[in-house]
């Protein structure tokens, strides 16, 4: 199913109704030391007056069910991480729609379930978007409808119950000053505190997508320049974003702080200019690849030419390393490396740390490929292909009434005997995350006549969520964040386990560790998420405090509760909405070690004390526990509690 809308360059779309003005947004957050509390929260005698409206149902809510799971567990991608978005962007071909159709043909690893293209023709933008596969959504007669010499593109994963027709991208909306469109890779951490500040001051929103409060704070802005209207709106964005824009006669390319997704810039032959999410669509379209657009970096391009402007605040990069480990191709260079190269090493890294007798090494098709390459080169042993992966499964399938055993993943792999039958079998995969496929392939494996199993994955185990625009599940659904490596092991059923160290994946990366984003496997995340990153949220903020909801989990609280040197932790139920805060030294935080934690329930006695910190506070299992532990360090916690 594919639309097709024609936006004409004046008057404001029907689509997107936003105020021509607005009071300076109250959201402003600190990012650097803690020099910017306010002097109140700093002084526990004097605690500031909060006050915070929460619907009664929300408050109800665990937080937990923010995250229940919506895939598929039969499917074997359902228990991987997933990226949510590819983009491009090409400027000055008289082919731009059909460029931008090949391109996102390359990116369709990076989303699935809709794809869209916007171009500009005779000062009109002109859009057809569709919810399915590029090769679904368009066609030769499709393609006709977007004429003109410059386009952007966009393919897009997401949630169940998020992939209608209305949320598939690239955006297009008119404004006073004309009309633009924009597609969008990453996700904006504040986006509700933003929806909701654009929606108390009148603008009407169409979509669930982040991507929309990009537009209406364009359209808001009061500057007349374009570029300061797009300047001004990423500067109140906090999260992930890497961006195109077109308008009438211009192209856009513009990335956070910092840095999270990739894009990258290349030129074709006739001079057209190209941006994409990796260097493979590039490739596709006889691109040369020339650099990657910088961490806030702003590109315009247009008939003058090429013009970069640094106009974003400065950051530290942090690059999210799950593109080498899964994400991109691997013929693609992703933040100046060989995604290949990046594979086969963590591969040959495995065969020297966790070395085990066996006979062949396979791998998981396909992510797995490269690194059982590296595996088995290291190791001196025989690469063979185990496992054959069905590229022709649809997303649904009809199972026989009489129940078959990992159908699922059985219609996906196809174990082969003749190289499996006796033999010591090394699996490779490149991750971990619910643990549910793993131990159907290794039950496949031995079923079909392997010997022994031994399961040897290309990452850190994960214990944290992506909030910057990667679709993983909840800290309560990773399994390695709630056990250990041997526990791991038994629950998969495996006869060993492996997983590629934090440490060894530092010491690949060199001195450019410190430059990549590894929140899912450390639990120390870049940019402080403030919701909830699924489901309906009810996370609200007020000035520089963050209040969650009924928090019963402390593996979450350590993942939504740190702010650089500090964390908050705030409980909210439906019988009181007033807080107070107590500041604790550091001292207090030594009870760690030796507090009897309870597991039951959510605090519900608004006498009930929390100090010392966390005796009295629910956790569901050790893993929540150190993994909070390791956070803390020398940190200062403001406690609240209940006024009734």
């Amino acid at each position: 199913m594919a639309t097709s809308n024609l936006f004409p360059s004046s008057p404001l779309s029907s689509s997107t109704s936003l105020p021509s003005t607005t009071k300076k947004s109250p959201l402003h957050f600190f990012h650097k030391t803690p020099s910017n509390f306010p002097k109140t929260l700093l002084n526990p005698s004097k605690p500031p007056s909060l006050s915070f409206k929460l619907s009664s149902s929300s408050s109800k809510t665990a937080i937990s069910t923010f995250f229940a799971g919506d895939d598929d567990p039969t499917s074997p991608e359902s228990d991987k991480p997933r990226e949510e978005c590819g983009v491009v962007g090409i400027y000055g071909d008289p082919e731009a729609s059909r460029l931008c159709y090949l391109a996102l043909h390359a990116l369709q690893h990076r989303g699935q379930e809709g794809a869209g293209i916007v171009s500009v023709h005779k000062n009109i933008l002109q859009s057809v978007t569709g919810v399915g596969l590029v090769s679904d959504v368009f066609n030769q007669s499709k393609l006709d409808l977007l004429p003109g010499n410059s386009a952007i593109g966009h393919v897009r994963y997401s949630t169940a119950g998020s992939s209608m027709l209305k949320n598939v991208q690239p955006f297009v909306a008119g404004y006073r000053f004309g009309s633009v469109g924009v597609a969008h890779n990453g996700n904006l951490v504040n986006y509700r505190l933003l929806r909701h500040a654009l929606e108390d001051q009148g603008s009407i929103f169409n979509t669930s997508s982040d991507t929309e409060v990009v537009l209406h704070l364009i359209a808001i802005s009061k500057a007349r320049p374009f570029l300061q209207r797009i300047v001004g709106a990423c500067e109140q964005l906090q999260g992930a974003y890497s961006m195109v824009f077109i308008t009438e006669d211009k192209l856009v390319a513009v990335r956070d702080p910092f840095g999270f997704r990739p894009l990258v810039m290349g030129r074709r032959s006739n001079g057209a200019v190209v941006f994409a999410s990796e260097t493979c669509a590039l490739d596709l379209i006889e691109a040369t690849y020339e650099r990657e657009v910088n961490p806030g970096e702003v590109v315009v391009v247009d008939a003058a030419g090429i013009s970069s402007l640094c106009l974003l605040p400065h950051r530290p990069r942090k690059a999210c390393v799950f593109e080498h480990i899964y994400f991109s191709l691997p013929n693609s260079t992703v933040f100046g490396r060989s995604v290949y190269e990046s594979r086969y090493a963590f591969g040959q890294i495995l065969a020297a740390k966790a070395p085990v007798d066996c006979d062949v090494v396979i791998a998981v098709p396909d992510s797995g490929f490269v690194a059982a390459l590296g595996y088995a080169a290291k190791a001196g042993v025989p690469f063979q292909q185990g496992l054959i992966r069905s590229h022709y499964v649809g997303r649904t399938f009809i199972e026989p009434s009489q129940k078959i055993r990992d159908f699922g993943v059985k219609l996906k792999l196809a174990p082969v005997q003749a190289v499996l039958k006796g033999k010591r079998v090394v699996v490779v995969d490149d991750s971990i995350v619910r643990g549910t496929t793993s131990s159907k392939i290794v039950r496949l494996l031995k079923d079909a006549g392997a010997k022994e199993v031994h399961m040897r994955i290309a990452s850190p185990p994960i214990i944290g969520s992506c909030y910057y625009g990667v679709d993983t599940p909840s800290s309560e659904e990773l399994i390695s964040n709630r056990m250990s490596v041997e526990e791991v092991r038994e629950f998969i059923q495996c006869d060993s386990l492996a997983f590629l160290s934090l440490e060894s994946l530092g010491e690949f990366l060199g001195e450019e560790a410190p430059s990549f984003c590894d929140a899912c496997f450390s639990g120390n995340y870049p940019v402080l998420p403030t919701e909830s990153k699924k489901g309906p949220c009810s996370s609200v903020c007020q000035g520089n405090l963050i209040v969650l909801p009924s928090l019963g989990n402390l593996g979450l609280l350590a993942e939504f509760s740190r702010i650089d040197d500090c964390f908050f932790l705030f409980l909210v139920d439906t019988s009181f909405c007033q807080m107070k805060e107590k500041a604790v030294n550091d001292t207090s935080a030594s009870s760690v070690h030796d507090s009897s934690f309870k597991a039951n329930g959510n605090i519900r006695n608004p006498k009930q004390t929390l100090l010392p910190f966390p005796s009295e506070y629910p956790v569901r299992d050790m893993a929540s526990t150190k993994k909070l532990m390791g956070l803390i360090g020398p940190t200062r916690f403001l406690l609240a509690t209940a006024i009734v």
